[in-house]
């Protein structure tokens, strides 16, 4: 029998998955690794949101990984610490708000919510 080309013969391999709790390594900006707090699942993120921020930024010059600012609280907060201090307007409005939405994210994984 003739496999199928779409049907793969193979055992289907899942991709790794960000931990969901624990801790994640995170670069930073000299290379060094370190421990950092992994977040709760990104349902209470808004993907525009991050999207928008994504687009912004790159017009500012700076790359932006959406999932990775999901998931890596470390990688996150440097991204909205650079956005803060762009000369761009809209930029740094957003860079706001999405720092008020990680905080109070933080603020509920602190309490064990």
């Amino acid at each position: 029998m003739v496999p199928h080309p779409h049907i793969a013969s193979q055992p289907v391999i899942r991709a790794w998955q960000p931990p969901v709790l624990g801790t994640v390594e995170a670069g930073n900006a000299t290379g060094d690794r370190q421990t950092a707090r992994a977040w709760p699942a990104a349902a209470d993120l808004d993907m525009g949101a991050l999207l928008h921020f994504r687009s912004l930024m790159a017009l500012d010059g700076h790359a932006v990984q959406v999932a990775r600012m999901c998931y890596d609280r470390l990688y996150a907060y440097e991204r909205i610490a650079t956005a803060h201090g762009s000369a761009h307007d809209p930029l740094r409005r957003l860079a706001l708000e999405l720092f008020q939405t990680y905080h109070r994210r933080d603020e509920l994984h602190d309490n064990g919510h």
